[in-house]
C-alpha cells in the first residue's frame, strides 16, 4: 500500500479529481452527518482502491483469484448552510448507497456541492464556498468486490 490520501478542494476542478477517486464508494446512511453549528456536512465512504486495480490475463489453464482494495475516506464540506436529499429516507441508517459522482458548482457568495448516488439518490449541500477536505482513515482492507460497469465496459 501506498501512503494515505490527503486532498483539499478549492474550485470545480479540485472536486472532479475527488470525485473520481470516490467512483463507486460506498456510504453508509450511518456514516453521513449535517452538523449546523459547526456549519458543516460530513461523510466517511468506502472507496475502491482503483490504483491498485490491474487487469491480468492468466495463461489457458491457470485458475487466479483477484484481489482488490477498499479504502475509509473522510470528508468534510466547510461552510454548509442547507442539506437537501432526494430518494434517500434519512432515517435508514441501515441503507448503504453508492456514490457515482460528486459536482460543484459555484455561485456568487454561495455554492452548490451535489452527492449523486446509484437509483437517481443525491444529496446537495449549500455552501458558503467550495471548501472540501479529505483524506484516508485506517487501514484498507482487501475484498473480492470489483465495481463493474457493463455499459461502459462493453463499448
Amino acid at each position: 500500500m501506498g501512503e494515505k490520501l490527503k486532498l483539499r478542494c478549492e474550485d470545480e476542478e479540485d472536486v472532479v479529481v475527488l470525485s473520481s477517486l470516490l467512483q463507486d464508494a460506498l456510504v453508509p446512511m450511518a456514516e453521513l452527518a449535517w452538523l449546523p453549528a459547526e456549519k458543516c456536512f460530513v461523510f466517511v465512504a468506502s472507496r475502491f482502491v482503483w490504483s491498485e486495480c490491474i487487469d491480468v490475463t492468466l495463461p489457458a489453464g491457470e485458475a487466479g483469484i483477484e484481489c482488490y482494495s477498499r479504502q475509509n475516506f473522510g470528508v468534510t464540506l466547510e461552510g454548509a448552510r442547507a442539506v437537501r436529499s432526494r430518494g434517500i429516507d434519512i432515517d435508514d441508517k441501515s441503507r448503504i448507497l453508492e456514490l457515482l459522482a460528486i459536482t460543484a458548482a459555484p455561485g456568487k457568495g454561495a455554492a452548490t456541492i451535489e452527492l449523486v448516488f446509484a437509483g437517481g439518490a443525491g444529496i446537495r449541500v449549500e455552501c458558503e464556498r467550495i471548501a472540501v477536505h479529505g483524506q484516508d482513515v485506517g487501514e484498507p482492507w482487501p475484498t473480492l468486490h470489483r465495481p463493474r460497469h457493463p455499459d461502459i465496459e462493453a463499448a
